[in-house]
């Protein structure tokens, strides 16, 4: 009798772990994106009041020639939102009076419509769960990686073909998506970001990005990596 039950729990444990090998069904990974999708869109309604930002320029060899980094928070007067530079340096040193005429430009809009602060060119903005992008997603096979569940994904958009991978949790949350540009447009050679998710009440909202890429303007060429965290989010009026 021990004999048939150790095998009965073997040929459980085999099969349940067969079944993870094998990955959500297809209507589960489509119920997963519809609700990712939707929970993105909410996150029109948060803000994140504080960024830490970092970016740097590298040489041919990938070496780091310049740092510049800082933290900012928004504050809110009426409906209007005020960025306020914490603290800002560059090189080690102080550049706060810098960064504070940079943040008060006026919004200026990419060739996708949207205005933004500083903002990417259109396409630039891509993401996978992104409303305004879902016409343009294609979205590939599940198949479980060592952390979750990996589900590539490709984006036509104006800046260039995106091809990338959602890892997701077993629950099917999302976690992070990586994400390359394949022949970007404008003056961008290369371009990769790394995006990290967190759940904000109802909303999905990014907590993390990391951009890496070349660009070439009058035929001299900057490489460069940033990196974004996004912190104390906050539900707004629209």
């Amino acid at each position: 009798m021990f004999r048939y039950l150790v095998s009965a729990l073997l040929y459980c444990s085999s099969l349940s772990l067969f079944q993870a090998a094998l990955g959500p069904s297809s209507s589960e990974v489509a119920g997963w994106w519809t609700r990712a999708t939707t929970n993105f869109g909410a996150a029109s309604d948060y803000v994140a009041t504080r960024t830490v930002l970092r970016i740097e320029e590298l040489d041919k060899d990938g070496r780091v020639t310049s740092t510049e980094q800082g933290e900012t928070r928004i504050e809110f007067k009426g409906t209007e939102r005020i960025v306020v530079v914490v603290k800002a340096e560059k090189n080690g040193k102080d550049a706060s009076d810098e960064w504070r005429k940079r943040y008060g430009k006026p919004s200026s809009s990419n060739s996708d419509g949207d205005s933004s602060r500083g903002g990417p060119p259109g396409g630039f903005d891509a993401t996978p769960f992104d409303p305004k992008y879902t016409k343009d997603l294609i979205r590939g096979e599940a198949r479980a990686g060592s952390a979750g569940i990996l589900i590539p994904y490709s984006i036509s958009t104006s800046g260039g073909d995106i091809e990338g991978t959602v890892n997701f949790s077993s629950s099917g949350t999302p976690v992070e998506a990586t994400q390359t540009w394949v022949k970007p447009r404008m003056f961008v050679s290369s371009m990769s970001s790394s995006i990290r998710y967190t759940q904000v009440e109802d909303a999905l909202v990014i907590s993390g990005m990391n951009i890496e890429g070349e660009a070439s303007i009058l035929f001299i060429k900057y490489r460069f990596r940033m990196s974004f965290d996004f912190f104390d989010w906050q539900h707004v009026s629209q």
